[in-house]
């Protein structure tokens, strides 16, 4: 059994509430609810600027602080990615790809005409953690400008746009960025595999470096600011007797003591630092839950209403007199709210909900617990439709998620909100590898994906058939990224538990991802499962290609042609394979996609087509 947090939870009663309210959603009508994916508050405090698919298009926009109208800032049908603005609040900067290949352009967008100048110009180069100089003179990023995969540290004169390399990868690819509020020195990370990462300071006026924490082979340190005297950084690290996340600080010198200002039995991770006092908002993460805390450098701290669901991102204003959030949980979407910290009152800024929908049209999850193969406790989020009968007559869905180093949380995810519309139960398991239980749960895939994991997700099934709602033969497995993976090496390695699967932008063979992937992601998938060479015989026993023919369920493959992660080939390989068996086997690959769908009509059609597969293989009786 692992050592988990979760040993100390107990699950929600399991209920299906009635609804009069509740009733099969729409997927057009569900689709066009808002998502908003980050923030930044304007300069002098008036506006907030976000990025949207309003139009169906991740655009950038602003809406007043106080609440009101918003306004539309960029028109583009590729997706923009909001980063800052300059200090003097005549430009704004954002990124944008092209069809989702995640190599950006930055483009500073100017909010004295609203016109838009390409900074950078370059093609399939990756862009990472832009920040702008306190005096706004500079920028400057993290870029494989040099080769591929490699990421130092690149100063930029926005003006001119002339690039010199400030900082070389020599001591571990450059990553999390932060300028000193005196704009003489840069706290950055490094790594060199993408898991575990040190701490570095350069004094840009002395050309020195200070390694404030060096990478070792068991923790990850993330740069996330410095205190206003410009002489601690902020970080959020796992290197504690405990392997949980805790904001700390440190001190500029070599190797200083970690000052733990948050450490207990939850994950907690840094959000936000005041430019104004020296205060800080964080989040604990209990089990997928995040709350929301303001502290000082005294110890004295606030909670943030509510209590329950995420928080997708959060800033104070220029003044520190308030915090901007954006917040979700699992029966409403991602909205912005503004928090007045001294009068202690939250205004809702936005309203993502459309087409007459509103709240109880959705279900909240529950949170539950139950024991996997070894009695490692896993929690999981359970959704139940509203109004059924515990009967045993339900279909299900399982849906591990991606990553592997991630989490399921109590957000918004439309998708499950459809198919438990349309009286689907559908469970969401934080098996082994997840984040947000401690370092050693996290680290246990090391060797062992496919293993652990996939266990945990059958053992998921059992728990489903205990709780009376759900008919044993009609459950099926869907998910994206690795949950993909997960899909298809349940399909092939426990056949018989599945009557369906549902595999999105998923891995297939560990041998051709690794050959064709990012090489960012090269570095993570050795991490993972060790050398192709001398771990051969690993790799090829989890890579559900090789098992093709174990496959008894219908499958259906969705793949983005532009995927850097787990490239197209993956999907077309492994349906070429199944359908040999002869299973039924669908595809369908989306030309203007990368690693997931963020085109609106993409979104729906991807949708629609896994509720028709899985309404002809589960749904129906």
């Amino acid at each position: 059994m692992l050592p988990t947090p979760a040993s100390k939870l107990s699950s929600d009663k399991l209920v299906s509430p009635d609804n009069p309210s509740f009733r099969p959603l729409d997927i057009d009508t569900l689709y066009h609810t808002r998502a908003i994916n980050s923030l930044r508050w304007s300069v002098d405090g008036e506006f907030l600027y976000f990025d949207t698919n309003i139009t169906g298009r991740y655009n950038i926009w602003q809406v007043p602080s106080n609440g009101g109208w918003p306004a539309q800032l960029t028109v583009s049908d590729e997706r923009n990615m909001l980063e800052d603005p300059s200090p003097d609040g005549r430009h704004l900067l954002y990124a944008q790809d092209e069809q989702g290949n995640e190599k950006p352009n930055l483009y500073l967008l100017s909010l004295e005409d609203y016109t838009v100048k390409n900074l950078t110009q370059t093609d399939k180069i990756g862009y990472r953690d832009m920040r702008w100089s306190p005096d706004g003179k500079s920028l400057i990023f993290a870029a494989e400008r040099e080769s591929p995969g490699a990421y130092p540290i690149w100063q930029m004169d926005p003006a001119t746009g002339t690039v010199k390399k400030i900082v070389t990868n020599e001591a571990g690819d450059c990553e999390f960025l932060e300028y000193s509020p005196d704009g003489k020195k840069i706290a950055y990370s490094t790594t060199r595999n993408y898991q575990y990462t040190g701490v570095r300071v350069k004094d840009l006026d002395a050309g020195t470096e200070i390694v404030l924490a060096p990478i070792d082979d068991k923790s990850t340190t993330i740069v996330q600011g410095w205190t206003r005297d410009s002489k601690k950084v902020y970080v959020t690290s796992n290197a504690n007797r405990q392997g949980i996340e805790a904001v700390s600080l440190l001190e500029l010198r070599e190797n200083p003591e970690f000052k733990w200002l948050t450490l207990g039995e939850w994950d907690t991770q840094l959000v936000a630092v005041s430019d104004a006092e020296d205060k800080f908002a964080y989040i604990v993460n209990r089990a997928g839950n995040l709350r929301l805390l303001l502290r000082d450098l005294n110890g004295e701290e606030e909670e943030i209403p509510p209590a329950q669901g995420v928080v997708r991102a959060a800033r104070f204003s220029p003044d520190g007199k308030r915090l901007a959030i954006i917040h979700a949980q699992g029966d409403n979407p991602h909205d912005i709210w503004v928090y007045d910290i001294k009068a202690r009152t939250l205004k809702q800024v936005t309203s993502s909900l459309v087409g007459g929908l509103h709240q109880d049209n959705f279900v909240n999850p529950h949170l539950v617990v139950y024991p996997s193969y070894d009695e490692t406790p896993i929690a999981s989020f359970l959704y139940i439709p509203a109004n059924i009968k515990q009967d045993n007559s339900h279909p299900a869905i399982v849906y591990p998620h991606g990553g592997p180093q991630w989490e399921h949380f109590n957000s918004w995810y439309p998708r499950l909100q459809y198919f438990v519309s349309h009286g689907y139960v559908v469970m969401a398991p934080n098996f082994r590898g997840s984040t947000g239980f401690g370092r050693e749960f996290t680290e246990s895939l090391r060797k062992d994906c496919g293993g652990g994991d996939l266990k945990d997700l059958v053992a998921a099934t059992e728990y489903l058939k205990r709780t009376g709602y759900v008919d044993p033969d009609r459950i099926a497995i869907m998910g994206g990224s690795w949950g993909g993976y997960l899909t298809l090496i349940a399909l092939t390695k426990t056949p018989e538990v599945w009557a369906a699967g549902v595999s999105i932008v998923p891995l297939a063979n560990w041998f051709t991802a690794h050959e064709n992937e990012d090489p960012v992601l090269q570095k993570n998938d050795e991490w993972l499962m060790g050398d192709p060479v001398t771990d051969r015989e690993l790799w090829r026993d989890r890579s559900p290609i090789f098992f093709a023919d174990k496959i008894r369920a219908p499958l259906l493959l969705l793949a983005g042609k532009n995927d850097i992660r787990c490239p197209v080939e993956e999907t077309m390989q492994m349906a070429e394979a199944a359908r040999k068996n002869g299973v039924t086997v669908e595809v369908k690959v989306y030309e203007d996609e990368g690693h997931g769908f963020v085109r609106r009509e993409n979104e729906i059609d991807s949708i629609k087509r896994s509720a028709k597969f899985l309404e002809t293989h589960v749904g129906q009786r």
